[in-house]
């Protein structure tokens, strides 16, 4: 996406969507109010009198541009209140974004209020929210409809600002901003994807594709080799499956010296039907989403290596599938995870757990400065925090305070649950040293604690149960049904600037 921040006027500006974004109550004293009744002549209020305009933060009115006008399509989008520029801004982006695609169209242009004037500077997160909410809001999964609409996908973005001085930074940043939202999308296309068509094998291949085209290493463990590891907790779940099992590993190394080590350690069921504890078909409907953090993580890393960031970046996921079949685990079963420990299978659908057991034991061996783990873990996650907000709890004191601002600041929000240790005593196991549930209440606190027994103590560790947020069922907050790309965005700010 080519991107430009100048001072033409509005009047001027050659584009096919020209967005006015206003800040305040109604905004009609603002810089950007003016100058879009200027476009229009004057006639702003009649228009916005006619669509029932009330100013409220989010709101949006589109029309066509006059007769003379350089541009296609006028947007005027409410900013609310100062202070919430951010999260507003990347609001409007996305709305925008969808009308790209609904149009057709492919240029865009910004006239935003906070960015008027050459003594009021436009901070780097709401300018990359820009670049961010346009290539978002443009995304549509219609891969697979065989009279699929064409769609417009912004090629070009402008953005009003008058001081000289900030305009390389500012563009940037919506540059950054296109990145991410772009690592986000192939995210979503993971997800969204059918368990036909990304299963365990058809994973490992786009890993492989991806390092390939982005200059990542890669290493693939196959069964054999996850078997000669001692990884009997991962090789559990799948045993049910047609399809093989793989650990997968990507790296990205910086060219320059690295800042810190990090490792992102994704679940990778592709589908999962429970096992033996058989979903029933109405929870099985949406459960190709179920490799979502591996999906996250593959996204993180693709933005690391394309923004050039200092940090080395590991993404470690588990790619197995969750089926029925005449050699899959059992209920009661004792396996043995790479790290010694023995786990009883009290429920074969707390799968994930187990995958992660394994994937972040081989994590510890990179000896990493921080281990952050992604996953649709626990239903009881979604009940306490609902679809929104995702649960994030572990070891690392101040990694857990920086991923939480990481994700205020990309509109991603991550709240703490505790691990008090008596919780330990819920998952003790009376045959083995641990088992993989821990009862009906706590569920996603016991999930954390079982997790925890696979990490080194020494190496600050986050979980995150993106459960909730990553794939949404029901339209909420302007994100459509379907995945998300939840928390890609919060990942990358964290890697970036914490």
């Amino acid at each position: 996406m080519q991107v430009q921040v100048g001072s033409t006027q509005a009047a001027n500006l050659s584009t096919d969507i020209l967005v006015f974004g206003v800040q305040g109550s109604g905004g009609r004293r603002s810089p950007a109010w003016k100058a879009l009744n200027a476009v229009l002549g004057g006639g702003l209020n009649s228009l916005l009198k006619i669509q029932g305009w009330k100013g409220k933060a989010g709101e949006m009115a589109s029309f066509p541009a006059p007769r003379g006008s350089r541009a296609r399509l006028l947007v005027l989008g409410s900013l609310g209140e100062k202070g919430d520029s951010t999260a507003a801004i990347r609001s409007l982006a996305i709305k925008v974004g969808g009308l790209v695609a609904k149009s057709g169209l492919e240029r865009a242009a910004f006239y935003l209020d906070p960015a008027m004037g050459s003594n009021q500077a436009l901070d780097r997160t709401a300018a990359q929210a820009i670049g961010e909410g346009l290539v978002w809001g443009a995304y549509r999964f219609d891969r697979h409809q065989s009279k699929a609409e064409s769609h417009g996908t912004p090629t070009s973005t402008y953005l009003y600002f008058e001081g000289r001085k900030q305009r390389p930074a500012l563009a940037e940043a919506i540059r950054q901003g296109g990145i991410i939202g772009e690592a986000q999308n192939m995210s979503r296309d993971l997800v969204n994807e059918p368990g036909n068509i990304i299963n365990p094998e058809t994973l490992t291949d786009f890993a492989r594709q991806l390092a390939a085209d982005e200059g990542l290493g890669i290493e693939v463990l196959d069964e054999d080799e996850c078997m000669k590891r001692g990884m009997g907790a991962f090789l559990a779940v799948g045993q049910g499956a047609e399809t093989k099992s793989a650990l997968v590993h990507l790296s990205y190394v910086p060219s320059g010296r690295a800042r810190r080590r990090v490792a992102l350690v994704g679940k990778a069921v592709t589908f999962d039907a429970g096992g033996l504890c058989l979903k029933t078909a109405a929870g099985q409907a949406t459960m190709k989403m179920d490799m979502g953090g591996s999906a996250a993580v593959i996204g993180a890393i693709r933005a690391a290596a394309q923004l050039k960031i200092d940090t080395e970046v590991h993404a470690i996921f588990a790619a197995t599938e969750n089926l029925l079949g005449a050699a899959a685990y059992r209920t009661g079963d004792v396996i043995k995870a790479s790290n010694g420990k023995t786990i009883e299978v009290l429920n074969t659908d707390a799968e994930g757990r187990l995958t992660l057991a394994d994937a972040l034991h081989f994590a510890c061996g990179l000896e990493p400065d921080a281990i952050i783990d992604l996953a649709t873990l626990t239903g009881a996650c979604v009940v306490a925090l609902g679809p929104s907000v995702a649960g994030i709890m572990g070891s690392g004191r101040g990694l857990i305070r920086d991923l939480r601002a990481a994700g205020d600041r990309a509109g991603e929000v991550l709240w703490e649950l505790p691990m008090p240790n008596e919780y330990r005593e819920l998952i003790q196991s009376k045959v083995a040293d641990v088992q993989n549930i821990g009862g009906r209440w706590g569920g996603a606190i016991t999930a954390g604690m079982f997790l925890r027994e696979f990490v080194d103590e020494s190496i600050p560790w986050a979980h995150i149960d993106i459960a909730g947020p990553c794939y949404i069922e029901k339209p909420i907050g302007g994100k459509p049904v379907g995945a998300t790309g939840f928390p890609v965005r919060g990942l990358v700010e964290w890697l970036q600037h914490s």
